[in-house]
Parts: C-alpha cells; sequence; structure tokens
C-alpha cells in the first residue's frame, strides 16, 4: 500500500516470552524452486496430492453421506460409564507425544490401510480421532470400506476434547 517499511526482503521474529522483536535482512537465495532465478514452484501445492489426505473428506459429490460422529461429551459419558469401546488415534506418533487420550491405540493414518488385519473392534464401538476430525473423518471412511461397522468420528479430535473435557491435555 506505500505506507511504512516493506518486510521485502526482511524477516521480523517476534519472542513472546521476552516481548521483544527482532529483525531479520534475508538475502534472495538465487536457486530459490519459488523465487530464484528459475522457479520451479509456480503455485501452491495441492494438499491431496502432497498428504495422500483429501482436505474435506466430506465434500466428495453433491450426495455424500457424512461420516458418523461422537461428542467428545458422549466420549467422556461412554468412557466414565466403562463402555466396551475402541478408541483409535491416527495422529502421528509426535502428536501422540503431545496429547493424547488414556487408553487410545495409535495406529497413524498412512499405515491404517496395511494395519486394517490388526485392528478388531470385537463388536464394540469404535472411535476414531485426530486433532481436529478431519483425517480421522477420512479413517472412518476408510474402516467402513473395509468392511468394519459401528466406527464414529470424535467430531473435533483432542482439540476439542481438551478445550470441552481435560485442559491437561495440551493443545497444539
Amino acid at each position: 500500500v506505500g505506507v511504512g517499511d516493506s518486510l521485502v526482503g526482511r524477516l521480523i521474529h517476534f519472542d513472546a516470552l521476552k516481548m521483544k522483536f527482532r529483525d531479520f535482512n534475508l538475502r534472495r537465495d538465487a536457486h530459490c524452486p519459488v523465487c530464484g532465478e528459475n522457479p520451479t514452484i509456480l503455485e501452491p501445492v495441492d494438499y491431496e496430492q502432497f498428504c495422500g489426505v483429501p482436505s474435506d473428506p466430506a465434500a466428495e459429490g453433491p450426495d455424500a453421506d457424512r461420516v458418523p460422529e461422537i461428542s467428545v461429551g458422549e466420549l467422556k459419558r461412554r468412557l466414565d460409564a466403562k463402555e466396551a469401546l475402541v478408541l483409535l488415534d491416527v495422529r502421528e506418533p509426535h502428536e501422540s507425544e503431545i496429547a493424547h487420550i488414556a487408553g487410545a491405540r495409535l495406529i497413524p493414518l498412512g499405515e491404517l490401510p496395511a494395519s486394517l488385519n490388526s485392528l478388531s473392534n470385537g463388536g464394540h464401538a469404535m472411535v476414531v480421532h485426530c486433532h481436529t476430525g478431519v483425517r480421522s473423518a477420512y479413517a472412518v471412511r476408510l474402516l467402513e470400506e473395509a468392511g468394519f461397522r459401528n466406527v464414529c468420528n470424535l467430531a473435533g479430535g483432542i482439540d476439542a476434547w481438551s478445550e470441552q473435557i481435560d485442559p491437561s491435555v495440551p493443545r497444539y
């Protein structure tokens, strides 16, 4: 907009603990695949292609059914009542180290197709969760297509669990 000092060629770092800003001057990298002399990345990366996960599993068509969901409150009630259920965490191991729900079995989404034979819910309900509910919704569809029944997605994922049920579970 032509007002103030431009950040072109600079990076600003904010340290919230010390309440300080730091300004770094950056040199242009002639070999950068985005802004270099011969750029090879000319548009944003396709999320589905890059990660292998649809950005919105429910948006596979106008008549696509939503996956069955359970609220964090209902999950808490069922866990407190000691109902037999399988809690499946499809996040990555480093995410599980940050925050987890006791009793959850960790199988990262990328490993789930190869792990289907090791999964048995013994007829019990299976609740699948991730960080916010997107990956787990995809996992629920995958499990249903593999023949699993009584499978549902934890609405809002572990983030909602931390916010609404157990604040001691770190949010990230």
